[in-house]
């Protein structure tokens, strides 16, 4: 490994054994995406949302929250699209922003997939427990053994490589897909147009609602049965909490950034694979948790409830308790089994995602023998140790089967990972506004041409539209997305504040959980946020790393050369922008894109040879000289741009349905 670190190093380029294997194409891509994004949160854990705010709050809570994970991802998108590198969720802040977030990017994304491969397979061996028959809790011995084997399973499929895991996650995501629209149907089925009574709470109350007047909710005096906040700030306070609750569902698009290191064709499938893959929850969740929320009461003893004690009967997801009353009585045991599945892959997942990110965390920023063995990949471009570690860490899984109720270390590390997420997604919405600053500062700089202006780059020129992504409506996609994720870090731990803070003056609370879980409640809510600032902190005070100038920002920051050269496929060496030769005196040298640009360079190629021969007979003053290398230093700058442009693909030149199409057949 040579001495400098690869997202440091310039030009940008990685040796063989730091570089991932290019071989997943589009299909195989969204794979992976959607099965990251689809997982236990929709199927299962959905019914809290209906227990608290009814079966309309929860679907508009999903609404609210798909939004703002949406632009989010929408945001990143331009960033991927421009580099499309390996460890790309870390080279955007560590490039544009400051190299000790992007560290904090790196450590906090690591640690959270792998305690969301924990939270999946935990809950993916709790759920086997329904296919019991009658379901009942397994003993702790057998739910380890069943946790051990699906970690191990996880382990070995990804220690196989990467090729044979993206054809698994193709099927993964049919399979998904079809599982949407399976449960949506069967829902719209069953109901039959009889919307169940009681289906809209009338305040907030932790443990389900068990009537429909507000009589009787209050905060202190009362037992947890009438323990609420009554009214429309009751409804508001609700209707927060479930928008919180809905982002473990929501959270996992950013995953398509992780797979760039590894798409066969990255500048043009990952930006399309990302606008695919976030749509799924903007599209599809609330129309689904409708459907379910109009066939279940949300006062349902079987409905998961996040702040009871959980000494009752087993949770079960909502659309199971839907067809139960249907008379095709194997419908339920199928519908779990298939929950089991979605969860597990979810998981499968989180462990790709983590084990790659530990790989560049390594290279990146870890001490020379860290990263001589995680941040390396065997022959196969296979990163075995990072993923080792990973499955290692994933053991968390086992942790607190001896206190079951309500599975509590499960919630615990599920908000830590949607906490830590959400500080990761503000962290990159900071990271595009410098990005964009960052590009209208190169777009200030403009030649003139018989008052004609061209731009060095710009990000409404036609080359970067077509060959590279423009996020409209920016910078207002990008504040939503920040705002949004900022307020789910606060309100996530709030609720349980609420209930730690009142449940003192409660005549009984046998309902409720006990003052310990609640507190590991707070601590997983905000345990994201503080190691997010620790390792921020940290990493400044190690290397007194100073956040990057905009100014330093250059064109060969936004247009990358050929992968194949950065990741020495090739021996050809990239070279840096303003170092760059004529494109009209190399044997290679591709046109530009438009008959204006070619007559405008061709113009500043006559001016340089006029300015040239002016130079020899006359002396000019240094300003002056400055100046016109300034100039022409601009010109190469824009050739080289335009060049690396046109090699590029369209993103949709071949039209919208056969683009579409393309997600099923290569």
């Amino acid at each position: 490994m040579a001495d400098e670190r690869p997202l440091d190093r310039n030009p940008l380029s990685w040796e063989h054994f730091e570089h991932l294997d290019r071989v997943l194409g589009r299909p195989q891509l969204a794979g992976i995406g959607i099965s990251g994004l689809v997982g236990a949160g929709l199927f299962v854990n959905s019914g809290s949302l209906i227990s608290i705010t009814g079966s309309l709050g929860g679907p508009i809570a999903y609404l609210v929250a798909a939004g703002i994970v949406s632009c989010v991802l929408y945001t990143t998108t331009e960033m991927v699209a421009c580099r499309p590198i390996t460890g790309a969720i870390i080279d955007f802040p560590h490039t544009f922003l400051d190299p000790a977030f992007g560290f904090a990017v790196a450590a906090s994304y690591a640690i959270a997939n792998i305690c969301s491969m924990a939270t999946l397979t935990a809950q993916s061996a709790e759920l086997t427990a329904l296919l019991r028959d009658p379901p009942r809790k397994w003993d702790i011995g057998v739910e380890a053994g069943i946790n051990v084997g699906l970690v191990l399973l996880t382990t070995i499929s990804q220690c196989l490589g990467v090729k044979l895991y993206g054809k698994i996650e193709r099927i993964v995501m049919w399979f998904k897909i079809c599982l949407l629209f399976l449960v949506c149907i069967l829902m719209i089925v069953i109901n039959a147009g009889d919307i169940t009574s009681h289906a809209f709470p009338p305040a907030f109350k932790p443990v389900g609602f068990k009537n429909t007047t507000e009589t009787g909710l209050r905060l202190t005096g009362v037992d947890d049965n009438s323990f609420g906040i009554e009214g429309p700030g009751g409804q508001f306070f609700a209707f927060l909490t479930a928008v919180s609750l809905a982002m473990f569902s929501c959270c996992g698009g950013e995953m398509v950034t992780v797979t760039a290191g590894e798409a066969k064709n990255p500048w043009k499938d990952v930006p399309i694979v990302m606008s695919f893959v976030y749509l799924v929850p903007m599209v599809l969740y609330p129309f689904i948790l409708l459907s379910a929320g109009a066939n279940v009461n949300y006062a349902d003893p079987y409905l998961a409830k996040t702040w009871a004690r959980g000494d009752g009967p087993l949770a079960q997801s909502p659309f199971v308790i839907a067809v139960q009353s249907s008379s095709l009585h194997g419908l339920p045991w199928a519908l779990n089994l298939f929950f089991i599945i979605s969860a597990y892959t979810a998981g499968n997942t989180a462990l790709y995602v983590s084990s790659r990110t530990i790989f560049v965390l390594a290279q990146q920023y870890a001490p020379r023998k860290l990263a001589d063995k995680f941040g390396k990949t065997n022959n196969g471009h296979t990163p075995i140790y990072s993923i080792l570690l990973c499955s290692a860490l994933s053991f968390l899984s086992l942790v607190g089967l001896s206190q079951y109720a309500f599975s509590q270390p499960r919630i615990t590390l599920s908000q830590f990972y949607v906490s830590s997420i959400a500080c990761i997604y503000v962290c990159l919405c900071v990271t595009f506004l410098k990005f964009k600053a960052g590009l209208d500062l190169l777009a200030s700089r403009k030649l003139i041409i018989r008052n004609r202006e061209i731009y060095v780059l710009s990000r409404n020129d036609r080359l970067y539209i077509e060959r590279l992504f423009k996020s409209r409506w920016q910078p207002l996609t990008a504040y939503i997305g920040l705002v949004g994720c900022a307020f789910i870090a606060f309100w996530y731990g709030v609720p349980s504040i609420v209930i730690l803070a009142t449940k003192g003056s409660l005549t009984s609370t046998k309902n409720l959980k006990s003052t310990t879980a609640l507190a590991f409640d707070v601590i997983g809510a905000y345990l994201g946020p503080i190691l997010f600032a620790a390792f921020y902190f940290a990493y400044k005070a190690r290397t007194h790393c100073r956040p990057v100038d905009i100014r330093d920002l250059t064109p060969e920051n936004y247009v990358l050369e050929d992968l194949e050269f950065l990741e020495k496929s090739k021996p050809s060496t990239p070279r840096k922008f303003s170092d760059a030769t004529d494109a009209s005196e190399r044997p290679d040298a591709i046109e530009l894109g438009s008959p204006e640009e070619e007559r405008a360079m061709s113009m500043l190629k006559g001016k340089r040879t006029a300015r040239q021969n002016v130079n020899t007979s006359l002396d000019l003053s240094p300003g002056m000289m400055d100046n016109l290398e300034a100039q022409r230093a601009m010109e190469e700058d824009r050739k080289r741009v335009c060049e690396i442009l046109e090699r590029r693909p369209k993103k949709t030149e071949r039209g919208f349905w056969r683009e579409l199409w393309s997600f099923v057949v290569e």
